[in-house]
């Protein structure tokens, strides 16, 4: 029976991989300048001569997928790149899945799959394909190039068997919705003492007035829950899910920070030591699912 091939048992395949190509890659593409290569999994190739930029295999995934925006909408949350969003899901996707080695190979290593976990606008999966990097000897380039985006019905899957798996974050689905019996615990002075460079600069000189405003803020989390469920949205971190909260500190209508909330099944609580900048956490939150944008929306 056809399966999917992954990497570590490829390595004891006759004259493929050897067993030190076995390796965990930081980033599935190169995140900052200067980056070593040898973290990095691909370059994701782009021609200048025909006008194309190092976007250009990113919008060519945003095209097939069904319509999202993949950027932010405060000014201080905008990027010069039309798909930040989209990046960091891809990168952070193509991790969870190497940690669940769902990466799949060609019999002869040449070739590499994964399933992007978005879909088309007729709800196909999309994968991307690499080749093997013909300069993989040479130590300044990643291992692997990408190749192509394609749906589900495409030939490009052909080499690999069975069809690549998407990542999962989900074992126990209650953890999804808050759970109105627990109690919500906060640490107010760690999240300032913490957090203060992502406080409102309003608050951030004044250490009292900023846990004061917070203690206030959070007070009718559960009342906001109770009227609607969607206001608790999960996100995966740390290997875990946790549930995002609003909190209010300059408007009732826009959230400044996310809080987060770790729940505690043995104590019945959610415990909430820390905030995150908005467009961090629709990050976040957008590995498991797309986000309701009515609060977090960055």
């Amino acid at each position: 029976m056809n399966h999917v091939a992954t990497l570590h048992e490829m390595a004891f395949l006759d004259n493929t991989i050897n067993i030190d190509m076995i390796k965990k890659y930081a980033t599935l593409y190169a995140r900052y300048k200067g980056q070593a290569p040898n973290e990095i999994f691909s370059h994701f190739f782009w021609n200048n001569q025909k006008g194309e930029t190092w976007e250009t295999p990113f919008e060519r995934i945003a095209s097939l997928a069904k319509p999202e925006d993949w950027n932010f909408h405060r000014d201080q949350f905008k990027k010069p790149s039309k798909y930040p969003i989209l990046t960091d899901y891809l990168n952070y996707t193509f991790l969870r899945l190497q940690e669940q080695d769902k990466i799949a190979y060609s019999d002869d290593g040449t070739k590499a799959c994964f399933n992007t976990g978005l879909q088309t606008k007729d709800e196909k999966d999309i994968f991307i394909s690499f080749v093997r990097n013909k300069q993989v000897e040479n130590k300044n380039y990643p291992d692997w190039v990408f190749h192509s985006v394609a749906d589900s019905y495409s030939n490009i899957l052909s080499p690999f068997g069975l069809v690549p798996e998407v990542a999962t974050y989900i074992e126990d689905a209650s953890d999804l919705v808050f759970d109105l019996t627990y109690d919500i615990e906060v640490n107010t002075a760690h999240i300032v003492d913490e957090n203060l460079d992502r406080l409102p600069e309003s608050l951030r000189e004044n250490r009292r007035i900023a846990m004061t405003s917070i203690e206030g803020a959070t007070n009718f989390l559960k009342q906001k829950i109770l009227r609607n469920y969607k206001v608790a949205i999960p996100h995966w971190y740390d290997h875990k899910i946790q549930l995002l909260l609003p909190l209010n500190l300059t408007s009732e209508t826009e959230a400044d920070l996310a809080l987060v909330a770790d729940k505690d099944s043995g104590r019945k609580i959610y415990r909430i030591r820390t905030a995150l900048p908005m467009d961090m956490a629709y990050t976040d939150a957008r590995l498991i699912c797309r986000p309701d944008r009515e609060w977090l929306n960055p």
